[in-house]
């Protein structure tokens, strides 16, 4: 599987699985299958949810290709626990998604295509014109010349094209296929508007959608790369035409990605039988010129000749590799810097849901939700489908619970005419899905019959064998013709079964054929035994289409072997395909931080424990010990110690700058691998950080009352200090008595403390008493005034008001309550500094956007409505445009009034046109509370790009286009 990397390089990727029954922790990490593609990560741990098995957590990774380990334990204290399980899936990528959408030179099938020669180039291997969309899998693979590029094309030019990105950028790529070849700009728009055919041509857009309801909100993706408008110029479209039907095709595909600006890239092509369109290509132009994050794809009308286009149209022989050419000089630098991709925001993902067709329905019919389900779940879990209304987000109807997909429903008779959206959830544990493509129900809708013979989901079972890699089949629906196809490294036996009655009698065991004995096939490809069922009288007999089941084992051996239920889907299909070995990867170095208690000194000493595993370095090998910056960044990296074997002994820089966020590494030279950075380390200054506490015994006497005062002062080190001395003024009406403390002296409004020296780590207690002298409120305050040693983070003798940590203040009142409020004297005050803002300057060229969040009450009653008030500045220097507000509610809260809002689930995403620079734009939310939450927030979309934050990216980063707020219910 490839996730898309963001701007900053990295993918934030949602992990999930079972654990053993008395697991009580797991973590995960990503190594590297390559030196080169990637970084090693730190074990990470994983959240089990609670009255489950299931575990659920996500893990940062740069770009790369990687092996992602899992391991699960059972703790017995801070230092002790067992191993309880571990395992590892290979091929998680980081890199790029891209989605293929368009007509025939998109789609391909003219000609075979050279096979795909970097490991890194995926697909799902999986066509379908019907789209049935429960059997949709959720299985990635390397992508060859006879494989699919699901959910519904061939490979075409995208391996090729693929095997270019991945030397150029050095990391995965992943291809979605939903093109269709003769296809029209008005059978895009039609079908995207939701006036959906039963032809492919008549329901194109459902590809597009399929790509992105259930794959793109799984892996996320830079941008769908659309080569379209041949059929245009044959059927003589108009220049404004074909720009209002491509510009709703690109909006409705960012509709269903919840109004994520998801990139487009724009092919200028219109050439078909010697011909080219001129309208077409300049509302190419226009679509890249005037809808944002649209981008200059190919301009391909200018590929022409019978050494190009043999047939006038398609591109074969030279022109295929032309057109590869063509795409890859489109994706440039500048390109991936400015795309802003779409990276998926929650754990709905895992269960996805689709379209409901047709579209529109009468109450009381009977519906077939269909989902798409990845979910790790307890062996008691059901599912439920909920009717949702479109408007605002609540659940009108939800079915009976069930293990069965698609889930059929019967919608109420007395259901309101509206809009509504199916969403499949789990029970255990509960997983709240996606919402699928909106439906209306209408009571005059003409009737439609219920759901009948719906395809059978691809059930696994038995023994698996080592020496079975992948099982396939090839059905053709009409002829009868079937082959089921074998890749392993031994001779395998096949079988074919039945299961629903069917007439098929040839079900014993038969060896598998080498596969060059069987016609060359390109959905052949990837696989060495073929097993051929030939009808006896074409589409007659032979393999009807049904419900089989699939078996395969070792020549010689007896047993079930591995087997698939399905019902068989036309064309190629894979049935079983566990996970492929890779080869023996890189060694994985691991580090201990080195043991420190509060922080490390400038110039000091220390080992650093080193263990590698998955493998040995090689002889002659030595250890680097890296010192990042304060910052934690290896850009400019200190090597502090080197050596061959663990511990490596370290020495950190004589002068480093103080800091919190310092972080160290290990990078092993032969060959050259690198740990993972380890927690950040707090690096002391040759200082002494003094302190102060201050607290009275009694914050309301009576007037002339003794209130003893009670100041600590503490030296955090890491020097002693000498010379230490502190002071207090007192405030008018509040008078000195006595000292109970040697070392502290005092007039009547002024107390001194004579420490002396302080070690690091020291505290000293000093008592004085004092009482007021007439009724009031009193501020007292006191400061160090003397040191000897430099503090870190404050300065002697001051002033009591600049917030520094070597003062500190208590109030007093007189019982009686009245009189006026007196405060401490502070003459030596140093000047404070303006405040200064920690925003970058204002560019011309971009915007800077921050986000506030405000709630009308914080403290509501239980289903009482309150306003969610969305404040967004621009600090930057231009105008931000399709501005776009993410807000997250809690579970159960409901959006009251939705109009103009897009709901999907529990996020909400409120549009503003438009925010000038040094101007505010605020969007306001109505909501019923139900129980205590946190309110989340961000800023979904936004152009230009910020120069602080990236939109979309999340709700906590810690960025300024991101804000929160707690509610709780009285």
């Amino acid at each position: 599987m490839v996730f898309q990397r963001t701007l900053a390089n990295e993918a934030t990727i949602l992990i999930t699985g079972m654990a053993p029954p008395t697991t009580t922790l797991v973590e995960a990490r990503f190594v590297p299958l390559v030196i080169g593609q990637g970084n090693v990560t730190a074990w990470k741990q994983l959240s089990l949810l609670p009255g489950s098995s299931v575990f659920r957590g996500q893990a940062t990774v740069s770009a790369g290709w990687y092996r992602l380990d899992v391991r699960a334990s059972r703790t017995a204290g801070p230092t002790s626990s067992t191993l309880l399980a571990e395992t590892f899936v290979n091929r998680v990528g980081v890199g790029e998604v891209f989605v293929v959408a368009g007509q025939s030179n998109a789609y391909g099938g003219s000609q075979r295509v050279p096979d795909t020669v970097d490991d890194r180039v995926s697909c799902v291997d999986f066509r379908q014109d019907s789209l049935v969309e429960q059997v949709l899998p959720v299985q990635f693979s390397h992508t060859s010349y006879g494989a699919n590029i699901g959910p519904s094309q061939p490979p075409h030019v995208w391996g090729p094209l693929g095997d270019k990105l991945t030397q150029r950028l050095n990391m995965p790529v992943l291809f979605l296929g939903a093109a269709l070849g003769g296809s029209d700009s008005v059978e895009w728009q039609q079908s995207a508007a939701g006036n959906i055919g039963t032809t492919p041509g008549s329901s194109v857009y459902r590809r597009l959608g399929a790509a992105l309801l259930h794959y793109i909100r799984r892996t996320g993706a830079r941008a769908v790369l659309w080569h379209q408008g041949e059929s245009d110029q044959l059927h003589s479209t108009g220049a404004q035409a074909y720009f209002d039907n491509i510009r709703y095709v690109i909006e409705k595909s960012r509709q269903q990605l919840g109004q994520v600006p998801l990139p487009w890239m724009m092919s200028r092509a219109s050439y078909i039988g010697g011909q080219s369109s001129s309208d077409v290509i300049a509302a190419q132009n226009r679509l890249i010129n005037e809808v944002p994050g649209v981008f200059p794809g190919p301009v391909t009308d200018t590929i022409i000749g019978s050494v190009n286009r043999p047939d006038g149209t398609h591109f074969t022989g030279a022109g295929f590799f032309r057109f590869v050419d063509c795409w890859d000089q489109s994706l440039t630098n500048a390109f991936f810097e400015n795309a802003v991709p779409y990276t998926p925001a929650d754990e709905s993902a895992l269960i996805t849901s689709g379209y409901t067709l047709p579209l529109t329905r009468r109450p009381g019919e009977t519906l077939a939700a269909a989902s798409v389900r990845n979910d790790a779940h307890d062996t008691d879990n059901l599912y439920v489908a909920q009717v949702l209304r479109t408007d605002n987000g609540t659940v009108a109807y939800e079915s009976p619970a069930s293990t069965d997909n698609p889930l059929l429903v019967t919608l109420p008779a007395n259901l309101p005419d509206g809009s509504y959206r199916f969403r499949t959830c789990s029970t255990h544990p509960a997983t709240i899905g996606t919402p699928g493509e909106p439906f209306m129900v209408r009571q005059s809708a003409s009737p439609t019959s219920p759901p009948q013979n719906l395809p059978h989901i691809l059930v696994n079972g038995g023994t698996g064998d080592a020496a079975l890699l992948r099982v396939g089949y090839r059905f053709d629906y009409l002829s009868h013709g079937f082959f089921i196809m074998v890749r392993a490294d031994a001779p395998m036996e096949v079988r074919l079964e039945p299961t629903d009655g069917g007439l098929f009698n040839d079900t014993g065991w038969h060896l598998a054929p080498p596969s060059s004995q069987s016609p060359d096939f390109i959905q052949f490809a990837d696989f060495n035994y073929i097993r051929s069922y030939p009808p006896p009288r074409a589409f007659v007999d032979g393999v009807r289409p049904g419900k089989y089941r699939l078996s395969v084992r070792r020549q010689g051996s007896d047993g079930a072997g591995v087997w698939a239920e399905t019902t068989l889907l036309d064309g190629r299909n894979i049935a079983y395909y566990p996970m492929e070995a890779v080869a023996p990867i890189p060694p994985v170095v691991n580090m201990t931080n080195p043991a420190a208690s509060g922080c490390l000194k400038s110039g000091q000493s220390f080992p650093v424990m080193v263990e590698v595993t998955d493998g040995t370095l090689n002889g002659g090998n030595t250890f680097s010990v890296r010192l990042s910056n304060a910052g934690g960044s290896f850009a400019n990296e200190t090597v502090i110690g080197t050596g061959t074997g663990s511990p490596v002994q370290s020495t950190l820089p004589a002068s480093l700058p103080p800091g919190i966020n310092y972080r160290i590494r290990v990078v092993a030279s032969s060959p050259a691998v690198a740990s993972a950075p380890g927690e950040p380390v707090s690096i002391c200054a040759n200082s002494a950080d003094l302190s102060l506490s201050m607290r009275i015994s009694s914050r309301t006497p009576v007037v002339g009352q003794p209130v003893t005062v009670t100041l600590v002062l503490t030296n955090a080190g890491p020097q002693a200090t000498t010379g230490v001395t502190a002071g207090s003024l007192l405030p008018n009406g509040l008078l000195f008595i006595d000292s109970l403390s040697p070392g502290v002296s005092g007039s009547s409004n002024a107390v001194t403390i004579n420490a002396g020296t302080l070690a690091g780590g020291e505290s000293l207690s000093t008592m004085f008493r004092v009482k007021a002298t007439q009724p009031g409120s009193f501020a007292t305050a006191a400061q160090v005034t003397a040191s000897s040693t430099a503090d870190p983070d404050s300065t002697p003798d001051s002033g009591t008001g600049d917030g520094q940590d070597d003062a500190a203040a208590a109030d007093l009142r007189t019982a009686d309550g009245s009189g006026p409020l007196t405060t401490s004297p502070n003459p030596n005050q140093t000047p404070l500094p303006p405040v200064q803002s920690n925003q970058p300057p204002a560019s011309p060229a971009t915007a800077d956007l921050s986000l506030n969040l405000t709630a009308s009450r914080l403290t509501p009653t239980q289903n009482e409505i309150i306003l969610l008030t969305l404040s967004v500045s621009n600090r930057g220097g231009a105008t931000a445009d399709n501005v776009s507000v993410q807000t997250l509610l809690p579970t159960g809260w409901q959006l009251t009034n939705s109009s103009g809002l897009m709901v999907n689930g529990q996020t909400v995403t409120g549009a503003i046109a438009s925010v000038a620079a040094g101007s505010l734009a605020t969007l306001t939310l109505t909501v019923r509370v139900n129980g205590a939450g946190m309110v989340q927030a961000q800023v979904a979309n936004a152009t230009p790009a910020d120069p602080d934050s990236t939109p979309g990216n999340g709700y906590e980063n810690g960025e300024d286009d991101q804000a929160a707020v707690s509610i709780r219910v009285r």
